[in-house]
């Protein structure tokens, strides 16, 4: 029994990184269970939670990012800010140099900031270094900079 559940242990170990991307789960959770068993129905997911509990890889997969465990929290943002920042760069640009803007206020949003106005004032005043690349990445790459720089944007800001 023991070998059974080493092999499957060490299998699930190899494995993992090729589900990390998918990363969807049912009700039983992330872990080993959710890997091995992948049939949403409710006997299929008391199976693997009662695997997930047997064999406690719950924690280790959650502090390693593997078996179908992940914290997305910090990358996502990081992507979700990419991607705004690439399908709108222009309007930024345009709103950044009047210091304000409704695409403007929706980045600040997604960089975390409250006060949309300060954002936007600073934003304004270092216009012409934060697009003198005119590239969506270094715009971005230098906002961030400035948010976890500048003064004024520390205390509205949590990136």
């Amino acid at each position: 029994m023991k070998r059974i559940l080493a092999v499957s242990l060490f299998l699930a170990l190899v494995a993992s990184p090729l589900y990390v991307a998918s990363a969807k789960h049912g009700a039983a959770g992330c872990g080993l269970g959710s890997i091995v068993i992948t049939e949403n129905k409710k006997v299929h997911q008391v199976i693997a939670a009662t695997v997930n509990g047997t064999v406690l890889n719950q924690s280790f997969g959650i502090s390693t990012g593997t078996l179908g465990c992940e914290t997305s929290g910090f990358t996502q943002k990081q992507a979700e800010q990419q991607i705004f920042v690439h399908m709108n760069f222009q309007s930024l640009e345009q709103e950044f140099a009047k210091g304000s803007g409704e695409k403007m206020e929706a980045f600040a949003s997604l960089m975390g900031c409250s006060d949309a106005g300060t954002f936007g004032k600073v934003g304004k005043e270092k216009f012409s270094a934060l697009f003198d690349q005119n590239t969506p990445d270094s715009f971005l790459e230098k906002m961030r900079f400035e948010v976890a720089n500048n003064s004024d944007l520390v205390g509205s800001c949590k990136i």
